[in-house]
């Protein structure tokens, strides 16, 4: 059976105060194509929801079963977050950091004794009423940025070794890179959170990454929801690349003040 290349959703979502966006898109890369093997990304968002999110995870090339793992990722977070964060008012990096753990564990859990055969890198952000939670383990890259400044969350690696670490990794309590960001609405709109999988973050030059954030909500607020999500879908299904043939997700989230350029 022929597997799809690409799967991709977009929303808005407005109340009484604020306009929320998110766009998606996961391609299989080229290699996958060739032999018609499914895509090892996996990604949902929801904006409609009082705790927002978006989760990506893309699974561990050498893993047997790591589509199986991104997914079970994505689902699980999702189901924890929506059982255990929607009445959350002590919001901390601490306390979302034990919330990971938990997670994770979970996640074992769920592949008694074979997780290593599941295993995944994930990252998601959790947008609350008055803070951004960020959180990111393994490769691919997480921008979050305000209208006062840009925070990158990316996977720092040693210069003698290619490795990444992952859920399934060992001692990776000290690996999970997280970050609590309250934010002020007055001053901090137009924020921009942007998730990508490596297939599409390692080929981004440093020097373009802090414009991204800005050059992208400028445009949706030009062309809108639907329109913006042509433009993602066209550039990330025809990215072009020499260095590699990975899958490709990239997911944006804006939350702004204004009206919809889409009808309802």
């Amino acid at each position: 059976m022929t597997k799809l290349n690409f799967r991709s959703n977009f929303d808005e979502y407005m109340n009484d105060e604020y306009l929320f966006t998110y766009n998606a898109i996961s391609v299989r890369g080229e290699r996958h194509q060739r032999i018609n093997q499914e895509n090892q990304d996996f990604f949902t968002c929801n904006i409609r929801k009082e705790v927002k999110y978006l989760i990506v995870a893309d699974g561990v090339g050498s893993a047997l079963h790591s589509q199986k793992g991104a997914e079970k990722a994505v689902t699980l977070l999702e189901q924890m977050i929506v059982e255990s964060l929607h009445n959350l008012s002590n919001v901390s990096e601490s306390v979302m950091n034990t919330f990971y753990s938990k997670f994770r564990d979970n996640w074992k859990k769920c592949f008694p004794k074979t997780y290593y055969d599941y295993d995944t890198t994930l990252r998601f952000v959790l947008i609350f009423k008055h803070g951004v939670f960020l959180g990111s383990i393994g490769d691919g890259m997480v921008i979050y940025s305000t209208g006062k400044s840009v925070v990158y969350l990316k996977e720092e690696r040693d210069s003698f070794s290619n490795q990444t670490y992952s859920l399934a990794s060992d001692h990776t309590e000290n690996q999970f890179k997280s970050k609590y960001i309250p934010f002020d609405t007055m001053n901090d709109l137009p924020i921009v959170v942007i998730l990508m999988t490596d297939g599409v973050a390692d080929d981004l030059k440093s020097d373009r990454l802090k414009q991204l954030p800005i050059y992208l909500y400028q445009e949706i607020k030009v062309k809108g929801v639907i329109r913006m999500q042509k433009e993602i879908s066209d550039w990330i299904i025809n990215w072009k690349t020499n260095n590699h043939s990975d899958d490709r997700t990239f997911c944006m989230f804006t939350m702004s003040k204004g009206d919809s350029k889409d009808e309802a």
